[in-house]
């Protein structure tokens, strides 16, 4: 039980490194927050800084998610629940990091790294749409949303296990709260597009 408890906040703490904040200051000398939407993630990054420095921010915080649950299932391979929780830890550790006094990233790049490792159907399911809908809309929240809506619905619809289902739940909660605003320009049309 101690293992567990250690390996979760390890999770917490790799997953809450903001490196869309890191790279913005490293690289360009600027903090990321004091532009565009404020946002520490690849889509602001992107736009302020531009697309290099935008792809390395999405790698990065895909690959933190990635790589705990890639860990995770080594070490805890015959425990798929605690997996699944780690897989949440590392998401919310990005949405939620302490070092930046619990204001983050909207989740998204986290939560592809996480499903590709978790359950790689469903990650390429959520790349795939992302794409879809992003290449038709050229709008990135947008194309989030209805990635993340495609991966609970096809768990759900194919009676996945009852730990995946409530994991992809709470990735689809998670990050619609984060977009709240993205969804209110949404709806006032005058959400930025690409």
């Amino acid at each position: 039980m101690i293992y567990q408890v250690l390996f979760l906040a390890v999770t917490y703490l790799i997953c809450a490194i903001p490196f869309g904040l890191l790279l913005s200051k490293i690289f360009a000398g600027h903090d990321i927050r004091n532009s565009g939407s404020g946002n520490i993630g690849a889509t602001n990054v992107a736009r302020i800084l531009g697309k290099k420095l935008g792809a390395l921010t999405l790698v990065l915080d895909a690959a933190k998610g990635a790589v705990m649950v890639f860990v995770a299932r080594q070490i805890f391979a015959e425990q798929h629940e605690f997996v699944a929780l780690v897989a949440a830890i590392a998401v919310i550790g990005h949405i939620f990091p302490a070092y930046l006094r619990f204001k983050g990233g909207k989740g998204v790049a986290t939560t592809v790294g996480v499903l590709l490792v978790f359950d790689p159907l469903l990650g390429a399911l959520a790349c795939c749409a992302w794409l879809l809908m992003f290449v038709v809309t050229r709008i990135s929240a947008l194309a989030s949303l209805f990635a993340i809506i495609c991966v609970a619905a096809f768990a759900i619809i194919l009676f996945y296990p009852l730990a995946d289902i409530l994991l992809y739940l709470t990735f689809a909660l998670l990050i619609f709260w984060r977009h709240r605003e993205n969804l209110q320009r949404l709806i006032n049309d005058q959400e930025s597009k690409f």
